[in-house]
């Protein structure tokens, strides 16, 4: 019982040794291994400087109509905040006071 955790560990080794072996078969260099990620270097095939720049554009674009929307929103829930007090008030006056309540509508 000592030992349980010598099975299970040496899987946990093997596979750490196996994946950077697999990468490196199937990847190459590690240059080529980063330039994966990173995109070419050379050549088209992946997103240029010009397209990333578009997009982060877009991006704030975007930023900017939700936070107008936002802005948007909470004007109308404070304009219906108001609008809920001034019935709350009118139903208050017409509880207290029937006749100047119904006079009033």
């Amino acid at each position: 019982m000592r030992f349980a955790w010598a099975g299970w560990m040496i899987w946990v080794l093997v596979f750490m040794c196996v994946g950077p072996m697999m990468r490196f078969m199937f990847w190459g260099s590690r240059w080529r291994m980063r330039d994966r990620w990173d995109g070419p270097r050379r050549g088209s095939g992946g997103r240029s400087r010009e397209e990333i720049a578009r997009l982060d554009a877009e991006l704030a674009n975007r930023d900017q109509v939700i936070d107008d929307l936002q802005r948007r929103l909470s004007e109308v829930e404070a304009r219906l905040d108001f609008t809920e007090r001034l019935l709350a008030e009118r139903a208050n006056a017409a509880r207290l006071d029937p006749v100047a309540g119904g006079a009033a509508q």
